[in-house]
């Protein structure tokens, strides 16, 4: 029996915990795997979108309970940690490799919705993760009927070859498992004979009338195509990032991520 382990990230500030919820929507697939839940229980500080951004939490046993009630209810098993820590994109990086986490589930708060921004501590785990990141958005639906694979077939460079292959497999994989339509967006610079429908097709079994192409920045063309299709899981590749290089903002993955209102995918 196939394992996946979640790591879902819980900020005690916010008030509703759509991690939760996306969990105990999985755990009711009721598919042939094994789910392994673990809740990281910590403060994102500096949010640099909301202004009223405490600097101190206090939750009593009433609001452990409140918080967790929903996977008693749904019967499903989990293990909790709560972490107090000045570098909380770290810390969550460190509770992948020391849980052995499959993938890393968080969402954004309202004012990063609100701003089209999301935080610096977000945006550097996003691009210094180990493991896939999944970003719920605000417009996040209870169930999964289209996906959009979000690939650029103009780099020919090896990083990007396996970005863009893993990005359509992971697809292909959760459009099986959800049973639910795949879609592939490509945004080009180029000329328009480019990119070549077979380009998709020799890595992922999908109809061409579902591939979508047009010329245009990225950011823009995939949330057009996401919000056109009413996609509920958007799959984006980010190349991960060291030194200097992995704190810089603006790039095409943040833009995409800080437009886009659905449930988001993040694959290094």
């Amino acid at each position: 029996m196939k394992k996946r382990k979640f790591l879902v990230v819980v900020d005690p500030a916010r008030q509703h915990h759509k991690g939760i919820s996306w969990i105990v929507q999985i755990g009711q697939q009721q598919r042939n795997e094994k789910l392994e839940i673990q809740l990281f229980i910590g403060f994102e500080t500096g949010d640099r979108g909301d202004p009223d951004t405490p600097t101190e939490v206090v939750k009593g046993p009433e609001w452990f309970e409140e918080l967790v009630r929903p996977l008693k209810d749904a019967g499903l098993d989990y293990a909790m940690e709560v972490v107090w820590t000045t570098d909380w994109r770290q810390s969550v990086i460190d509770a992948v490799k020391r849980t052995g986490a499959d993938i890393i589930m968080l969402a954004k708060s309202a004012a990063e919705h609100q701003a089209g921004l999301i935080t610096d501590t977000k945006w550097g785990l996003v691009r210094n993760s180990p493991v896939p990141v999944a970003i719920i958005g605000r417009n996040s639906s209870e169930t999964v009927k289209r996906i959009l694979a979000a690939v650029n077939m103009e780099s020919t460079d090896d990083k990007s070859v396996e970005l863009n292959e893993k990005v359509l497999r992971h697809g292909f994989e959760l459009a099986g498992y959800y049973g639910a339509e795949l879609h592939v967006v490509n945004a080009y610079q180029g000329t328009e004979d480019f990119p070549n429908f077979s380009d998709v097709q020799r890595i992922v079994d999908v109809p061409r009338e579902n591939i979508h192409r047009d010329m245009g920045p990225p950011e823009d063309i995939i949330s057009d195509v996401a919000e056109k299709l009413q996609a509920d899981l958007v799959i984006i590749g980010s190349k991960a990032r060291k030194g200097l290089r992995a704190t810089l903002r603006g790039n095409t993955s943040e833009k995409v991520l800080e437009k886009l209102s659905t449930d988001i995918l993040v694959l290094n």
